[in-house]
């Protein structure tokens, strides 16, 4: 029997746990990293691969993201992370006096689980960091402070070593991002990082995510976390926006996409590890998910 667990609050720790299993899955990778001047008159283009980041020193200056988007103003120690990585265009504010300096990095979110990421993200994350809250302790202030300079240092001044250090620092400045966003940013309130903080739905994700592989059921969370079936899985709806199995199921299915591509478990031992005693019953359940085979999958997402 499982052990039974009332529905109090997620422990702050165990909240940031379940966020952050999704952030290691998810394969968070830095990529290049380089300064870039913007003068009046000039615009710069971008169009990133993937997602990035960019550090404004110097003038203002203005983001736009094409049609249908507001321009959003950029000043002076303002950092703006682009989680899906659209193509913008970045110029100079109206009365803006001399040239801005910009330090811009491209990072990856890979495997499956980056979609969850990505999706749950706003596509525009914008940090003031010239403005951070006064209730943010001074030693984060001061941190990220430092991690920028770093990374502006290894940019400007490459050497042995600078790659793999750009990758690690922009990695720790997306993670500050994000947590400086979840706890300032009203739109951190709603959807997958507000479930989170939910004294039931919170506290459901912290054990579908420490157990993938349990055969949970939704008598069995609801019965752990002392709820009525029908009560909590409407509250589990009404928080993450599908119903409990369903979140479980795709859970399962970005953790087995990762371990196809990333280790040489068997697809039977893969299928085991979330939750599925019967290999044709995850294949099946897996075809559903990628439109393919595991094997198939493997075979074309591994590199030769």
């Amino acid at each position: 029997m499982p052990e039974r667990q009332s529905a109090k609050p997620p422990e702050a720790g165990r909240e940031a746990d379940v966020f952050f299993e999704v952030f290691e899955a998810a394969r968070v990778r830095g990529g290049k990293v380089h300064r870039a001047s913007l003068t009046p008159g000039q615009a710069l283009r971008f169009v990133p691969p993937s997602a990035c980041f960019h550090f404004v020193e110097g003038a203002s200056c203005v983001l736009h993201a094409g049609r249908g988007t507001a321009k959003t103003e950029l000043h002076p120690g303002d950092l703006v992370i682009l989680a899906r990585g659209r193509p913008h265009t970045l110029e100079l504010a109206k009365g803006a006096a001399g040239a801005a300096s910009l330090t811009t990095g491209e990072f990856s979110l890979m495997g499956a689980t980056g979609k969850l990421l990505t999706d749950a993200l706003p596509a525009l994350l914008h940090v003031k960091v010239g403005q951070l809250p006064q209730a943010l302790p001074e030693s984060s202030k001061q941190w990220i402070a430092v991690t920028l300079a770093a990374i502006r240092l290894e940019a400007e001044h490459p050497s042995l070593g600078s790659g793999v250090m750009l990758s690690r620092l922009v990695d720790l400045l997306f993670v500050w991002s994000l947590r400086h966003w979840l706890a300032t940013a009203p739109a951190a309130r709603e959807g997958w990082f507000a479930a989170l903080g939910d004294a039931v739905v919170g506290r459901a994700l912290a054990l579908m995510h420490a157990h993938p592989a349990r055969a949970w059921s939704v008598e069995m969370l609801a019965r752990d976390l002392n709820q009525s079936r029908s009560g909590f899985s409407q509250r589990f709806v009404d928080k993450v926006g599908e119903p409990p199995m369903r979140y479980l199921t795709h859970w399962r299915m970005q953790l087995a996409s990762d371990l196809l591509t990333s280790s040489t478990l068997r697809v039977s031992q893969v299928a085991q590890r979330v939750g599925y005693d019967s290999e044709p019953a995850f294949s099946r359940a897996f075809r559903r998910h990628a439109g393919m085979a595991p094997v198939d999958y493997r075979k074309q997402r591994r590199p030769s």
